[in-house]
């Protein structure tokens, strides 16, 4: 009897194809556990339907059969359990194992390397630091500096869409703040709910390695133990941290 197919992966990306000469379905993994984009083509794309962890591969096979009237589908049906399989795009044993390695290497990992750089802002600092003075968050650029600060509030958009937010809240910000300790609360897309996700890691950016307070993260560890995910993975792709250090370096000079 025909095992089910492994089913399609809920949390996946999936969007229609922005190629023009290659219609279809793009689908990428937004956690990063693989770092596979594919484009399915429309008759194919139908076809994802039947992983559900219901429907076998011959489901599949019938269906491919029935739509293109061609008996010999065996093949076709195959090739894209294949290459769903081996992008980790099923929830199958080869994606846990995939999935397990990375959470793995960033645990191991000794800092945390930017996973926005080239995409969302430019990877080399000059061409950053000049993008950022076009935003109109240069250091020192911003006359509403105060000493009496207990928080900003800062959206967690790109900063091509968000440079003005970006610009009025770190324009807050002074010299006064270099050697202060600064607790960033970002948004998580990706990671457990009900928890806060927290590193102990230095972020690494363009302009250089923000330093974490290892001492304030073990205490709220310590302090929280239930309500804490220590070295959430989450953060290996998450933006909405890795923004934050880019504007807080370029405001404080870093």
């Amino acid at each position: 009897m025909a095992q089910p197919l492994a089913p399609l992966r809920p949390e996946l990306d999936i969007m229609p194809s922005p190629v023009p000469d290659q219609p279809g379905l793009l689908i990428r993994d937004p956690f990063q556990y693989s770092d596979a984009t594919i484009i399915v083509p429309p008759l194919l794309a139908r076809g994802l339907i039947f992983f559900d962890g219901e429907h076998t591969d011959l489901d599949l096979q019938e269906f491919l059969a029935r739509a293109t009237g061609d008996l010999r589908t065996t093949e076709a049906a195959r090739n894209l359990i294949d290459s769903m399989s081996e992008c980790g795009f099923l929830d199958s044993q080869e994606f846990h194992e995939m999935r397990d390695r990375k959470q793995r290497e960033f645990a191991e990992a000794g800092v945390r390397q930017p996973a926005h750089a080239g995409i969302a802002y430019p990877s080399e600092a000059d061409a950053l630091r000049e993008k950022l003075r076009d935003y109109g968050t240069a250091e020192g650029s911003n006359s509403t500096a105060t000493d009496s600060l207990v928080a900003l509030a800062a959206p967690h958009v790109s900063p091509e869409g968000g440079f003005r937010s970006y610009a009025a809240a770190y324009g807050r910000l002074g010299p006064q703040y270099v050697d202060r300790t600064f607790i960033i609360l970002g948004t998580s897309h990706y990671g457990e709910p009900e928890k806060f996700g927290l590193t102990r890691k230095p972020f690494v950016t363009p302009l250089g390695t923000i330093r974490t307070d290892h001492a304030l993260v073990d205490w709220l560890a310590a302090e929280a133990p239930q309500s804490i995910e220590m070295e959430d993975y989450c953060h290996a792709s998450e933006h909405s941290i890795e923004f934050q250090c880019v504007f807080l370096q370029q405001a404080l000079g870093g």
